[in-house]
């Protein structure tokens, strides 16, 4: 990494820690969605079920990536993927104690807006890196709803998956149309649904989920939590001696 890249990460690093992106990012993803969802920012909130994972240093700061002109602060929705980014970057800074931290996406999200608020001169770029195979996959699904390679190729960033008619779970607050962020648990799900065969599979980019959550005048749609969010609600059990029965099973979904 040349000096200037070295001087505006340490820059970006003191910031990081000024608004307190840390170590507690990983609490709030165990927490209860709140029931209101309309404003966007309630809607942020539903994808705290949603972990996503990046590089940070032993005292859980994240560590943002020199690319050319800006610093980027990849959020995998895979720890695999994000591991080996961490082996890759200690091959480079084998000086520096790094690790893979958990957040709740919205949480890493929200800390990035706050940041490029603070920032001069600087921008800090935090793309969602989604699972090859989930990416793969959608793109197949938007080719059959009509979607041709170009656009597909412009408005697909993050993939979120979907039936018709949607899934949906009762919840304490209502039933709700169950959206999930991977492929493997809308199979899963549609698998104890006896008229399965009745529901077509689609996809769409989150940010077109996230506009259509935020349209609605009722509290109507969740997402479904990531295979990854189970495993860490695991193990934060384990930790606490609470074993694995501490851990929420997944809501079997109901149309």
């Amino acid at each position: 990494m040349c000096p200037r890249g070295l001087g505006r990460r340490r820059r970006l690093l003191a910031l990081l820690t000024s608004i307190g992106v840390g170590c507690s990012g990983l609490m709030g993803l165990l927490q209860p969605l709140p029931a209101l969802a309309i404003p966007q920012k309630e809607a942020m909130k539903k994808l705290a079920v949603i972990p996503v994972f990046v590089l940070a240093d032993a005292k859980g700061v994240p560590l943002p990536l020199q690319r050319e002109k800006a610093l980027v602060l990849p959020l995998y929705l895979d720890r695999v993927k994000a591991e080996q980014e961490l082996a890759a970057f200690l091959k480079v800074n084998p000086t520096i104690k790094a690790g893979v931290l958990p957040m709740p996406m919205n949480v890493a999200l929200e800390r990035v807006q706050e940041l490029n608020k603070t920032l001069k001169g600087l921008k800090l770029l935090s793309p969602v890196i989604p699972t090859p195979s989930d990416l793969s996959q959608a793109r197949t699904l938007l080719a059959k709803q009509g979607l041709d390679q170009k656009a597909i190729q412009q408005g697909l960033s993050v993939p979120v998956f979907f039936t018709k008619p949607l899934i949906t779970v009762k919840t304490p607050q209502g039933e709700r149309g169950l959206f999930f962020f991977n492929y493997a648990s809308l199979q899963k799900a549609m698998a104890a649904i006896p008229d399965r065969n009745k529901l077509t599979v689609q996809a769409a980019d989150l940010s077109a989920v996230m506009d259509q959550i935020v349209k609605q005048s009722k509290d109507t749609y969740a997402f479904y939590p990531t295979p990854e969010y189970f495993r860490l609600v695991e193990q934060q059990s384990r930790a606490k001696g609470a074993g694995s029965a501490g851990a929420p099973p997944p809501v079997a979904p109901k149309r």
